[in-house]
């Protein structure tokens, strides 16, 4: 005998297929699915959105470490300073650096380069976080 010969209904007498106690089908886990691959995408853009901020913070201590030593040296100027600082973040940062200010001073014999400007966002452009980065440096005597 086989199993579906066993198990007859009994109004009927017509074989009943055996089925698995814990089968409930496939429907059972598309809520913990959904709400887990959007809580996934949603992790995963702001890992993306902390490394954009974090690179963008390093090219702008870079430009601003070579904007303040161009600025700081024996014959160099607040202008030279902000030009280079400048030039290196349109190699560096090319298309989305377009929002950076850089700023030079100088009081009492030392000198400070602020950057500042939005990194790029993941979504959209306007999106990104607000940076800013200062590197001072004593002027050369």
């Amino acid at each position: 005998m086989t199993t579906a010969t066993t198990n007859r209904n009994e109004q009927s007498g017509r074989p009943v297929p055996s089925r698995f106690r814990g089968d409930r089908g496939a429907i059972d886990g598309g809520f913990e699915i959904m709400f887990g691959s959007v809580a996934m995408i949603c992790f995963v853009l702001l890992i993306v959105e902390s490394v954009s901020f974090w690179h963008a913070r390093n090219v702008f201590d870079e430009a601003a470490a070579e904007g303040v030593r161009v600025a700081a040296a024996f014959d160099g100027t607040c202008a030279a300073g902000t030009s280079t600082a400048q030039s290196l973040l349109d190699r560096r940062a090319g298309g989305w650096s377009s929002g950076v200010q850089v700023l030079c001073s100088e009081a009492d014999g030392i000198v400070t380069v602020t950057i500042s400007g939005t990194t790029p966002g993941v979504l959209f452009d306007s999106a990104g976080f607000r940076a800013s980065v200062t590197e001072s440096a004593p002027r050369e005597q």
